[in-house]
């Protein structure tokens, strides 16, 4: 019947979508599918249009078609099907013609069921066959009173709430699933931000196909397995519903000894360097810093870059429309900036070092081998171009290994060594070096001391020649179970100096200095051994508990930690905290509390720090480190004088100003703290104890996968806006680059401007900024005038009263830091281009350390120090 009235391929998704075949609208669009695919829709379309003339459309798909198909009542003579309520009881008669059956129709979920039977011609249905063989009996065990009735179900939802709202759904959903308060706040702060559309039907059924991953997520497994001739479909053969892409597999998880008790993942150095890896855990920040070296001197990044920001720019994918549009090509000097004449050269920082995944000291550990990229230069041969240095320090995972006690060195750095080997500048071997399109050098080797003595096969900091940069013998001491040292001046150790013949390390054959190469971390070395250590004899004093109670309320957006109890947690002190203890709060929190001699003898910490160059990247001057030294061996001078032992880590702070000279930079530069907050990332990923690393390598796909750009505040920005911030960062270098300037809601409303290292706000503690030219502001507002300029000015009114801190070891005014008072009545204001960073502000000598003083208020005097990284490198 309804073969004699053809319709087109839409019209049939209307008809199988509307009856129930689709559960959705088909995700390929109608003209897109085979033609043997379109031809089995067509002939289920008018299967169902000649059951539909025969019986007549159910109510609820009538209204249906009407609503959306009203073409089809044109082509054919439809009609609605009577419902009927009641059901014959009479018994079925078997006849030479086709009978229905006919019962009830019903709606169950939305859906039309019909319990419609047909008896055909010259059969009978099983109903039949028993009341005919039931004739003589009398019937009264069994009943025909409900024969043929439906079954009745319980409709989805006919209980629930008509209007169950999506916060009622979060809230559910985080009680249910225990979700951190954290976590919850983020989702709402990026739901309310970006408002997405509701397209519930086109969301995934489970998480596992929400996040679904497999080989073909990681670049290197691509391209290290090509597909067979069994894989590699036939340019003939067409694609259908029923065939799936078989799972390829991720990076394997291979085995270090032949008892399975050490294991390892290889992500790869070589894909890391190209932007490819899965280990890049801050990838959108990792494309960015290059993108002003892309726009200054492009040659000077490898092809694989380039061409990752090269497509960023929207101008070039406008002209590239263009050009193909117009059916042309682009001219060679389109392209030129991809075309490179030398091989890039990248300078890169290694670090390895032990991540506990549970309290428990017995379980075991991984250990990641993670890698900073220092420098970028257009070739090795640095007398012929100078090096880029990079300002954004992310630390990359190059592999993982997990194991109960340290693996043998040679297998666990196998994977490593051999990709270095391959992009060894000085490895001529065509047949290795096949196209590599660049070569790397390391700089240095950050780690902490038993990691060092591991990667460089020496003896550790209990040995009686234990420090690495001297060459002195140590005096085992009764009482302690290290071997003090002496501070004297001892014959340094050099390069040369390889005493175990027998263990060589595997860096030897790269030709990596085993002595220079491995700097003094001044992490574990200088605030974890040598202050941390100093603290502890100072637990007692109960009156730095009460400041440090009231200094939580001061700590500013960019501390991730506030400092915790001297009495109760000076052995727990994380070393961030310890940190940010002697170089922002030692004054605030000890002044007037310690004596003179022991506070002055930890000052001698800050200044030397201080005097090495902080977090700064840059050369630091000879004669600051030279002064750095001579404030060293004072300080230890000072301790032997004390009583105390000279431990080998104590011993070692001397030599902190030799690695400054050598390798040219800030001593934070050459700390493990990049690596050290990221490897809060082992520690949180892990939802067991089973398969650590399948999990760990898992969730590195998934976030190479599906993460999206974003900004210091989480907030998501596209890839062309990232471009853009690195080539204003570069443009702008003196000025800062806002990323966003928010308002926030109520009378009480606080507005932030979101800049790429801080964030600066009109309300304490965050209130508090260092302009160009020395003042020192509190803002109370930010506007934008004229409105939609883009031109933002600071509201606020500045300091009149500003004086040195403290004049011992140095003046407190030469590197920023200030007692400050006499805020001024006077509002002012100030362009956002006259700032210079932000400060960090602390109430100064209260009465009682109880209350907080408001700062625009109160009469008391305030110390302020600059946050040291917000400062123009």
């Amino acid at each position: 019947m309804s073969e004699l009235l053809p319709f087109s391929d839409v019209q049939t998704n209307q008809i199988l979508l509307i009856a129930g075949y689709f559960k959705r609208e088909p995700k390929k669009k109608a003209g897109n599918v085979t033609a043997e695919y379109s031809r089995i829709l067509h002939r289920k379309a008018r299967k169902y249009i000649d059951e539909w003339l025969v019986k007549g459309v159910p109510p609820v798909t009538f209204d249906k078609l009407a609503r959306s198909a009203p073409w089809i009542f044109e082509k054919f003579q439809l009609t609605k099907s009577v419902v009927q309520d009641n059901i014959s009881t009479q018994p079925f008669q078997s006849t030479s013609k086709s009978t229905p059956v006919t019962g009830n129709t019903t709606t169950l979920n939305g859906y039309y069921t019909s319990q419609d039977t047909y008896c055909q011609e010259g059969g009978t249905s099983h109903i039949a066959e028993l009341s005919s063989e039931d004739d003589d009996d009398d019937g009264d065990d069994m009943s025909l009173e409900f024969e043929g009735m439906p079954a009745n179900f319980l409709r989805g939802g006919e209980y629930l709430e008509k209007t169950l709202t999506l916060k009622k759904i979060l809230q559910h959903f985080a009680v249910s699933t225990n979700q951190k308060k954290s976590h919850m706040t983020y989702l709402l702060k990026l739901l309310i931000e970006y408002k997405p559309l509701p397209a519930y039907d086109s969301l995934p059924a489970t998480g596992q196909q929400l996040l679904y991953i497999d080989g073909r997520d990681v670049v290197n497994q691509r391209s290290a397995q090509p597909l067979t001739s069994s894989q590699t479909p036939s340019s003939t053969e067409q694609p259908t519903r029923k065939k799936k892409r078989k799972p390829m597999p991720l990076p394997p998880v291979i085995n270090l000894d032949d008892e399975d008790n050490c294991q390892y993942v290889h992500f790869g150095l070589e894909n890391a360097l190209c932007g490819d890896s899965v280990g890049i855990y801050f990838k959108h920040a990792d494309i960015l810093q290059y993108a002003g070296i892309y726009r200054t001197n492009p040659e000077a990044l490898p092809f694989c870059l380039r061409n990752k920001i090269y497509k960023m720019d929207k101008k070039v994918e406008v002209e590239q429309a263009k050009a193909f549009l117009q059916g042309r090509r682009l001219n060679d000097t389109d392209n030129a900036v991809l075309i490179s004449r030398h091989v890039t050269h990248f300078e890169v920082d290694l670090s390895a070092d032990g991540v506990q995944f549970f309290d428990n000291s017995e379980q075991s550990e991984c250990i990641p081998i993670c890698m900073i990229v220092h420098s970028v230069s257009e070739s090795s041969d640095l007398s012929k171009c100078k090096r880029i240095l990079l300002k954004v320090r992310n630390p990359v995972i190059i592999g993982v290994a997990h194991c109960k006690t340290k693996p043998d060195v040679k297998k666990f750095l196998a994977p490593l060594i051999q990709e270095l080997v391959r992009l060894d500048p000085t490895n001529l071997d065509e047949q290795v070096t096949a196209g590599r399109q660049f070569t790397v050098s390391i700089r240095c080797i950050i780690a902490d001391w038993p990691m060092r003595s591991y990667l460089k096969r020496i003896k550790g900091h209990s040995g009686y020649w234990s420090c690495e940069r001297c060459i002195q013998e140590g005096v085992r001491c009764i009482h302690h179970p290290t071997v003090p040292l002496k501070s004297g001046e001892e014959p340094p150790k050099t390069n040369n100096h390889i005493t175990n013949i027998n263990d060589i390390s595997p860096f030897v054959g790269l030709n990596v200095p085993m002595v220079t190469a491995f700097p003094i971390e001044p992490m574990h070395t200088m605030y974890a051994c040598c202050f941390g250590r100093l603290l502890k004899g100072i637990v007692s004093v109960q009156k730095e508990d009460s400041r440090l109670r009231l200094f939580k309320k001061c700590k500013p957006f960019e501390f991730d930690r506030y400092l915790r109890s001297l009495k109760n947690c000076v052995n727990k002190y994380k070393h961030h905290e310890l940190r940010d203890l002697l170089m922002y709060l030692l004054f605030p929190v000890c002044s007037g509390i310690l004596s003179e001699n022991q506070f002055n003898n930890l000052m001698l910490l800050q200044y030397a720090m201080l005097l090495m160059g902080g977090f700064s990247p840059n050369a630091v001057r000879k004669e600051d480190a030279v002064r750095a030294s001579r404030v060293l061996k004072f300080f230890v001078q000072q301790l032997i004088d004390f009583g105390y032992p000279i431990r080998p880590t104590t011993h070692a702070i001397i030599h902190l100003p030799e690695d400054v000279i050598h390798f040219d930079c800030g001593i934070e530069s050459l700390s493990a703290f990049p690596y050290e907050n990221f490897y809060r990332f082992f520690r949180n990923i892990l939802s067991s104890g089973n398969k650590p690393l399948e999990q760990i390598r898992n969730r590195l796909v998934e976030r190479s996968k599906y993460l999206l750009p974003t900004s210091s505040d989480g907030m998501i920005i596209n890839s062309s806006q990232q471009l853009l911030l690195g080539k204003d960062q570069e443009m702008n270098s003196s000025n800062k680059v806002v990323l966003s300037f928010k308002t926030g809601k109520g009378p009480d409303k606080e507005k932030k401007i979101v800049f790429h290292d801080f964030v600066l706000s009109n309300k304490f503690p965050n209130n508090v900024a260092l302009m160009k030219n020395g003042n020192i502001v509190v803002c109370t507002d930010f506007i934008e005038n004229p409105p939609a300029s883009k031109v933002l000015l600071i509201i606020g009114s500045k300091f009149s009263l500003k004086e040195d801190a403290f004049h011992y070891p140095y003046a407190s005014s030469t590197y920023g830091t200030h007692i400050v008072s006499k805020l001024e009545n006077r509002i002012g204001e100030w362009n956002l281009n006259c700032l210079q960073g932000k400060m960090y502000a602390l109430p100064h000598k209260l009465s009682d350390y109880t209350d907080l003083p408001d700062i625009r208020t109160s009469t008391c005097k305030w110390f302020v120090t600059p946050i040291r990284h917000t400062l123009p490198m």
